[in-house]
């Protein structure tokens, strides 16, 4: 092994994997694992991921193990986690694009909103697909300021992983389930 400041290996990586065909490597899998990680996020569902979107996700990930890499080992250089990263985001871009132009493609993709609770009630249907408990539900509802599932009309479980709230006014409220704990 050589010792030293060697900029050659540092760009470009060990001698062996500084080729042409082998950066046409990185691409491909670059590819496979940006839609495999997609597929694996929309199979976690919306409250695995949080506050954001299945393809977000991906693209912090992806960027997050592509900047890593070449700091910590030597054998992969930087033009190798340089072009990773421009990969993914060209892939991210086409993706938004596409997305764009086809919104039924992007409701599959991203998902849907999904009711879980409707006129006052929790719909356990919804809560029975795996995406959310009744106990993570009700704290959503208390971030909201809800005490009582009557009080609320409509509450949507969005694919970013928050809560919209449409309330019945005061004199329409009633007491169905208390979202307190204890």
């Amino acid at each position: 092994m050589e010792s030293g400041f060697d900029l050659t290996r540092i760009l470009l990586g060990e001698e062996e994997t500084a080729t042409f065909v082998f950066y046409l490597e990185v691409i491909f899998r670059t590819v496979i694992m940006y839609l495999y990680t997609i597929f694996l996020s929309r199979m976690v569902g919306q409250g695995g991921v949080g506050q954001i979107g299945p393809f977000e996700f991906v693209l912090v990930i992806a960027i997050g193990s592509a900047a890593g890499d070449p700091m910590f080992y030597p054998e992969i250089g930087l033009l190798q986690g340089i072009l990773v990263i421009t990969v993914v985001i060209v892939l991210h871009r086409f993706t938004t694009f596409i997305l764009n132009r086809h919104k039924k493609l992007e409701r599959k993709l991203e998902g849907a909103p999904l009711l879980v609770v409707d006129d006052g009630r929790i719909v356990d249907k919804a809560l029975g697909s795996g995406t959310l408990t009744e106990r993570e539900l009700f704290a959503l509802l208390r971030v909201e300021g809800v005490r009582d599932t009557g009080e609320v009309e409509h509450a949507y479980f969005e694919p970013n992983g928050r809560l919209s709230v449409f309330r019945y006014p005061v004199t329409k409220q009633k007491k169905e389930r208390v979202t307190l704990p204890g």
